[in-house]
C-alpha cells in the first residue's frame, strides 16, 4: 500500500505540521476508498448534519418518575426508594442515549418506550443495581439498537 495515499499511525508527523489551536476555516484531509482526496472544514465537521454539536453527554439526573426529554443524551437514575418509572416517547433515528443507574437501590427503575422497541420485541428496561447501564442508538422512529447492556439490564414487555 502506498503510504502517500493512505497514511498510517506509524508515520511521524513533524512538529511544525501539527496544529494545536484549530480554527473553523482549517481543513481536514480525508481519503475515500477509491483514493480520491477530499477535504472537510472543521466548521462543517461540527455543523448540523452531522449533529456532533448537539450531542451532549452531560448527565441529566432523574430522581422521580416522569418522561425523559427527547433532548437528553445521558440519563442518570438516582432514587433508592421509590424506584423511578420513566417513559421515552419513541426512538429517533440518529439519537444516542445512555441510561445508567447511579444509586444503590434494588427496587427496579423502569424505562418504558411508549412507541417502538429496544431490540425489536421489548419495550421495558429494568435497572435494579448500581452501575447497570444501557447505551442505545436510534436506527428509526420505532427501534433503538442496543449498543451495550452493562450489568445485564432486564428487558421485557410489551
Amino acid at each position: 500500500m502506498d503510504t502517500r495515499l493512505y497514511p498510517s499511525a506509524k508515520q511521524v508527523i513533524p512538529t511544525s505540521q501539527v496544529i494545536t489551536v484549530p480554527v473553523s476555516s482549517d481543513l481536514i484531509k480525508v481519503y475515500r476508498g477509491n483514493s480520491l482526496q477530499k477535504a472537510i472544514s472543521i466548521a462543517n465537521l461540527f455543523a448540523t448534519p452531522p449533529a456532533l454539536t448537539k450531542l451532549t453527554l452531560t448527565p441529566t439526573p432523574y430522581i422521580v418518575s416522569g418522561a425523559i426529554s427527547a433532548s437528553v443524551s445521558f440519563v442518570t437514575l438516582n432514587s433508592t426508594t421509590p424506584a423511578c418509572a420513566m417513559t421515552i416517547a419513541a426512538p429517533a433515528a440518529g439519537r444516542l442515549l445512555v441510561i445508567t443507574q447511579i444509586d444503590s437501590g434494588t427496587a427496579g427503575h423502569t424505562v418504558t418506550l411508549t412507541a417502538g422497541t429496544y431490540d425489536g420485541t421489548t419495550t421495558i428496561a429494568t435497572f435494579n443495581a448500581l452501575g447497570k447501564s444501557l447505551v442505545l442508538f436510534g436506527v428509526s422512529a420505532t427501534r433503538f439498537l442496543i449498543v451495550a447492556n452493562v450489568g445485564s439490564v432486564g428487558l421485557s414487555g410489551p
